[in-house]
């Protein structure tokens, strides 16, 4: 059973249309890059997933259920963490902090048990503390006392602290140097291999290193959903957007 479908969705903002018609599958474990000229359409299918935007037509499924309706919060439970391209932490919360409330966003808690006595919710933070490289000692850092290398990588954790089955990434590499992202991937790499991936990048030398496959966006359109060997040389892809770069 595939992960994710979207059969023939649409999103229209007046009469132009921001995604017209598009369908596809997500296994288990694949990782897709979405690109596309700007305006092609990309961010906006990027947000139907996540359910930041609704759509005018068509179906949002996850493992065959229909999740067309839920809101964001909904999908999050379901299953579907993201990223965002801008930061999207809390000033005034520690990193332990930020990290604790993610975690406890997993499973029931009561409002009469603190969350400083719950030890199996401290080892999970001390779990993504370790594994993300915040370090321990970081954990009473704010966020502006951090690197930007290391806020990335908090946003990173927090993203997959749920263990969603699909994880979207909106623009990850923004700011990171290339050891960075390669630091990154490989990151993201040791998360349970059924994960699947779901990112937008302009990138090219990334989105052909990441991608199973690469998803071609144009005027709300997608022209193309090939391996990235096989995007590399579709020369309407060369034109409309490689082209370009």
């Amino acid at each position: 059973m595939p992960l994710l479908e979207l059969n023939d969705v649409a999103r229209s903002y007046g009469g132009v249309k921001a995604v017209d018609g598009v369908s596809l599958s997500l296994a288990p474990g694949e990782w897709i890059g979405i690109i596309g000229p700007n305006g092609a359409g990309k961010s906006t299918l990027f947000n139907i997933i996540g359910g930041q935007v609704s759509v005018s037509a068509g179906t949002v499924s996850l493992l065959g259920k229909d999740i067309t309706p839920l809101r964001p919060d909904q999908r999050y439970r379901a299953g579907i963490s993201r990223s965002f391209q801008t930061s999207s932490l809390f000033p005034d919360l520690t990193v332990r902090e930020q990290l604790t409330l993610a975690c406890r966003q997993r499973s029931r808690w009561s409002v009469l048990r603190s969350w400083h006595s719950d030890k199996a919710l401290a080892a999970r933070v001390d779990h993504l503390l370790d594994v993300w490289n915040l370090g321990r000692h970081e954990g009473s850092s704010l966020p502006d006392e951090m690197s930007y290398g290391a806020q990335r990588r908090l946003e990173l954790a927090l993203a997959v602290s749920s263990e969603p089955k699909l994880l979207l990434l909106d623009e990850p590499n923004v700011g990171l140097t290339a050891s960075e992202c390669d630091d990154l991937r490989a990151r993201i790499r040791e998360l349970d291999p059924t994960t699947a991936v779901v990112f937008v990048a302009h990138d090219m030398a990334m989105v052909m290193g990441w991608s199973h496959r690469v998803l071609v966006m144009h005027q709300g359109k997608m022209v193309a959903d090939d391996t990235p060997e096989a995007i590399a040389k579709n020369p309407f892809v060369e034109e409309v957007y490689l082209g370009a770069q």
